[in-house]
């Protein structure tokens, strides 16, 4: 499954959300080679067009007459951060950390993927550092294990923001879900 996270923080960039998350869709759907193609953008402002004042809205495509999905469902979930902030619990305050209305995090699920965003955001400025003090081919050579890096940190994310989708349209609570990947998310640390 290919899964893609845009984290975007104007609703009108120069190319419209509506546009740009289908166009990607596209995309994603054709170089998956028949895989899902999932995508989450997690808005920082409101797209009415594709919210409807809702926090949650996944678009997917179907037949007009019969509303049947078609077979390979790949969609796009898009997450109002700020209407998601306004909630209690593990995602709201996840949302208004992601907005920065707080730096401080109480709910130990928050706190590990804070941890994470921190780790993996001090490795990427320290990545960056080091690229400008190599030659070419020393920094193609660190470019690319530096993409490779944050690809694979990039579809981790991605993957476990897919779970979060699945087991939320599967019925569980925000917070029920996120315990439940936090819980995994454990279980890969220990074992490594």
């Amino acid at each position: 499954m290919i899964l893609c996270v845009e984290f975007q923080n104007r609703a009108r960039p120069d190319v419209p959300i509506e546009l740009r998350s289908v166009e990607y869709l596209g995309l994603g759907i054709g170089h998956g080679k028949g895989k899902l193609a999932n995508q989450i953008w997690l808005l920082a402002e409101d797209v009415e067009p594709l919210l409807h004042g809702k926090t949650f809205a996944r678009y997917v495509l179907k037949d007009e007459i019969t509303e049947n999905e078609h077979p390979t469902t790949s969609g796009i979930l898009y997450v109002s951060l700020p209407k998601l902030a306004e909630e209690d619990g593990s995602a709201g305050e996840l949302a208004r950390f992601l907005l920065g209305k707080i730096t401080d995090v109480e709910s130990d699920v928050v706190k590990k993927i804070v941890k994470s965003f921190s780790t993996s955001f001090g490795q990427f400025k320290e990545e960056k550092d080091v690229t400008g003090m190599l030659t070419l081919h020393e920094r193609g050579v660190e470019e690319g294990r530096a993409e490779g890096i944050d690809k694979g940190r990039i579809e981790g994310f991605a993957n476990g923001a897919a779970k979060l989708a699945e087991l939320i349209k599967n019925g569980l609570s925000v917070e029920e879900a996120l315990r439940k990947i936090s819980e995994v998310q454990q279980e890969l640390v220990e074992s490594n």
